[in-house]
């Protein structure tokens, strides 16, 4: 009897001393589990430097503007889609009294220019004056010279022809001499805008003889011509430096390049022109 009621014990022994071998160390899940509990430490979390605070992004020094003044030299042309010029055509008949016809008349034209411009120094820099001194001038030639609907008691049809055969190959107009003022308004696509004031005048004349229309005397005329005109200007300027500021050596700051400059021009006796030049330009003082 001892010994049967004994087996059964011994088999429970032994199972249950098999499942504690089998079964996993109690700190064993605790390992496992610690990888996953816990979140990935940050890159901060593991930095002792302190993150920096949020500050406005620093501009870089404005390199100061220069005080000096600006010499340039520059040739263009220009086209001069309206103008409206003064004639006073004095003409000569044999055995009469000198006749005057005195009007306005309107046309197109060209020119082409050369001049100078001087950017002023220090508080005044944004203020430049010039010059220009243009050849060309309005299409005179084949425009009438006495008022219309008046009679004469010569050819107007031989006058008009007689002086577009002896102007064909030449100037009726002498030089134009412009002086302008301007002044800095802002920037346009990197170019300077300059507005201001240019004044215009030029003088011109057409001369000569025709003969009657039976050819037995001559007739001379004598056609004084003028253009006066007060112009609103507007130029954009761009300079193109010769050497970069970089390259510049410190003993000289002065600068030196090349200037292009287009513009237009509107005023008095419905004057319009468009224009455009080029030259040089150099810093003449620091």
């Amino acid at each position: 009897m001892k010994r049967s009621a004994n087996k059964p014990a011994g088999l429970f022994l032994a199972v249950l001393s098999m499942r504690l071998l089998a079964a996993p160390p109690a700190n064993s899940a605790e390992i496992n589990l610690e990888p996953e509990d816990q979140a990935p430490a940050s890159s901060s979390e593991n930095s002792t430097t302190p993150e920096p605070k949020n500050t406005r992004p620093v501009k870089p020094a404005r390199e100061p503007r220069s005080r000096g003044s600006e010499l340039s030299f520059v040739v263009g042309i220009g086209v001069l889609a309206s103008s409206i010029y003064r004639y006073d055509t004095r003409v000569s008949l044999s055995g009469a009294d000198p006749l005057q016809y005195i009007g306005r008349q309107r046309s197109p034209g060209l020119a082409v220019f050369g001049g100078g411009a001087l950017v002023l120094p220090g508080p005044l820099r944004r203020i430049t004056i010039g010059g220009t001194i243009n050849a060309g001038g309005p299409d005179s030639r084949g425009h009438p010279v006495i008022p219309a609907g008046i009679s004469t008691p010569f050819s107007q049809q031989g006058l008009t022809t007689d002086i577009q055969a002896r102007y064909s190959r030449r100037l009726g107009w002498g030089a134009a001499f412009a002086p302008f003022i301007e002044h800095n308004v802002g920037f346009f696509h990197g170019g300077r805008v300059r507005a201001g004031y240019q004044y215009w005048t030029q003088l011109g004349s057409h001369t000569g003889s025709f003969a009657s229309a039976d050819g037995s005397s001559l007739t001379s005329y004598n056609v004084q011509l003028s253009l006066r005109s007060h112009l609103l200007r507007v130029s954009v300027n761009e300079y193109i430096a010769l050497q970069d500021d970089a390259d510049r050596s410190h003993r000289s700051k002065r600068r030196a390049g090349m200037i292009q400059q287009w513009g237009i021009m509107v005023g008095t006796h419905q004057t319009l022109m468009i224009f455009a030049a080029i030259g040089p330009f150099w810093q003449v003082a620091p």
